[in-house]
């Protein structure tokens, strides 16, 4: 029996952690189908932020702040402006967004994280044994199912583009341009900096420049 289950039950006030329970949800029916028990929190950090758990998490210690301790170990250890932590925040920010332009192709569709990835120390263990490099991207191998161990590979920036292609042509296009936005280029720029990437080699502009001489 978990140690969750031999606990009173929880009570408006009560105090996990740095957290405070302020009201008590009831259950949700969530993205899997499954029926789960939610609470609204408080947070005792300097932000003071207020926010939405699941009452199971809470209980069994593995929620026991609104983010603030995570933050302050990986400041302490380095990782927190790491590109993999990045990535792993991104992951988390479009899956949890509704109110971006990107919402209808990750939170509109039930795309989520996984439990276990909610913990950046688990994911990074899992990036670290399963072929993560700098200038590699997360990819789903299945663009109907959500980030998690089993659904996910790392891959060159062509090869994500590859698979968004396949199932998004049009916010390919779109991806494109943001990008190409971002870097200040155009969007053929990105393409040829995956290619870059992909090959190994910058010589594309010297082929280019080799055919029309020959011509």
């Amino acid at each position: 029996m978990s140690a969750a289950a031999t606990q009173p039950p929880t009570q408006v006030g009560d105090v996990y952690g740095r957290l405070t329970v302020v009201e008590l949800l009831g259950v949700r029916k969530i993205n899997t189908g499954a029926r789960v028990n939610f609470a609204l929190v408080k947070c005792s950090c300097d932000d003071e932020t207020v926010k939405e758990v699941r009452l199971g998490n809470l209980r069994s210690g593995r929620t026991n702040s609104c983010g603030c301790l995570w933050r302050e170990r990986m400041i302490k250890h380095g990782q927190y402006t790491s590109r993999l932590h990045r990535i792993w925040t991104g992951m988390r920010f479009r899956c949890s967004s509704p109110n971006t332009r990107s919402a209808h192709r990750y939170v509109g569709r039930g795309i989520t994280v996984c439990d276990e990835w909610q913990d950046f120390a688990v994911f990074r263990d899992w990036a670290l044994a399963n072929g993560y490099a700098d200038g590699k991207e997360i990819d789903r191998r299945d663009n109907d199912r959500g980030y998690s161990p089993d659904n996910c590979r790392w891959v060159t920036k062509l090869e994500n583009l590859a698979n968004r292609s396949k199932y998004l042509p049009g916010e390919l296009e779109e991806w494109l341009h943001a990008e190409a936005g971002r870097q200040a280029c155009s969007p053929y720029e990105v393409l040829k900096q995956a290619l870059e990437l992909y090959l190994g080699t910058s010589r594309i502009g010297d082929s280019d420049a080799q055919r029309s001489a020959g011509r």
